[in-house]
């Protein structure tokens, strides 16, 4: 298995469970709350999508400049994810309900990834 493969994998199922999460908030919840799960939904995939491109970035070959670069981009990323959070829920007024639970749709992403990867390597058993 290709493991540099992985994270834009589980970035793809991850963006598949938002899109068929969002049309399910939209069709039985209400608007405040499909509203706040599009935008927790968005920023996670946005926020796994830096962390990508971060460490395709890192250069390797130096380790403490790696890590500090890194490290750097991590916090830096965690800052602006607490300021949008708190933007969204104090100005904009979207549903802390919904966005928090567009925020769990990263590890919805993997679970959904691991139970496909689990299906695509099973082995039948011999009758």
């Amino acid at each position: 298995m290709n493991f540099e493969k992985v994270p834009g994998i589980w970035l793809g199922v991850s963006a598949t469970v938002y899109l068929f999460s969002l049309c399910l908030a939209w069709l039985m919840g209400s608007g405040g709350f499909a509203a706040g799960f599009a935008a927790g939904g968005a920023l996670v995939l946005l926020n796994a999508w830096a962390s990508t491109r971060t460490l395709r970035r890192a250069d390797f070959q130096f380790r403490g400049r790696a890590t500090a670069f890194i490290l750097g981009r991590f916090y830096l990323r965690l800052i602006l994810l607490g300021v949008c959070l708190y933007l969204l829920v104090k100005v904009v007024g979207v549903d802390p309900v919904g966005l928090v639970t567009g925020l769990s749709v990263l590890p919805a992403g993997l679970v959904v990834m691991l139970g496909l990867t689990y299906i695509a390597n099973r082995r039948p058993r011999e009758v």
